[in-house]
């Protein structure tokens, strides 16, 4: 059980990586727009609406339903299917990466950022945490807080589990932030196509996710064949 857990921790922190290449990405090629998060969308879209500008409000209400049908997309697998979201997310963000690739720096933002919101939102359900502890690895706000939180906590009750919590969000923070440094150094090569690039952090992930696999099949063969033994005696 303890090497499972600690299986889904690293497994957790590589997508964290993928997260913070694709939103700085984002940040750097489409005006300053983290696409992780609908935030931002949801904000500009109340100005652009008080605004009168009812093309861009379409476009980012498009944004919107990307992102709530890639969250969508994961709770139907899970529920209709019993798919393995790891796989789903990687898929999906596999196909998303392939499509950025083509679209031109001159565009619109919100267009241009469609198949972030889309893969991104698919990742955010997919990778919930790790150790019972819910962490996004598409953005930072709430590890940061986590990390404050369960540092406070030690300091006052010395509990190690907040440390071991801590840890763990500090963690997604590192990885996160690795994704970040290295899609900055790919854009100042590479500009808006430093989003292929994206596949080495990638590459990681599905490591990862394919040891996952082969592991859970094992572990379900076994039991199986135990199973079998058990009724035959």
């Amino acid at each position: 059980m303890k090497n499972r857990e600690q299986l889904q921790c690293w497994i957790h922190h590589a997508a964290a990586v993928t997260g913070g290449y694709l939103g700085i990405y984002a940040i750097l090629c489409r005006g300053d727009f983290l696409g992780n998060a609908q935030t931002a969308n949801l904000i500009y879209l109340v100005h652009s609406l008080l605004g009168r500008d009812l093309v861009d409000v379409g476009l980012r209400v498009i944004a919107v339903l990307l992102y709530m049908a890639g969250i969508a997309l994961t709770v139907y697998v899970s529920k209709k299917w019993h798919g393995n979201l790891h796989i789903l997310s990687l898929c999906v963000t596999i196909v998303a990466i392939f499509i950025l690739g083509f679209f031109p720096e001159e565009m619109n933002v919100v267009v241009g950022l469609f198949p972030i919101f889309f893969a991104m939102a698919v990742q955010w359900n997919s990778f919930p945490g790790a150790y019972g502890y819910v962490s996004s690895s598409i953005f930072s706000t709430n590890n940061v807080r986590q990390v404050a939180i369960a540092l406070t906590e030690y300091t006052i009750t010395h509990d190690k589990k907040m440390l071991h919590k801590a840890k763990f969000f500090a963690g997604t923070l590192l990885c996160f932030h690795l994704g970040v440094a290295f899609s900055i150094v790919m854009h100042h090569f590479f500009g808006v196509h430093s989003v292929w690039f994206c596949y080495i952090p990638l590459l990681l992930s599905g490591s990862l996710i394919v040891y996952e696999t082969c592991t859970d099949r094992t572990a379900a063969r076994v039991t199986r064949t135990q199973k079998h033994a058990a009724l035959s005696k």
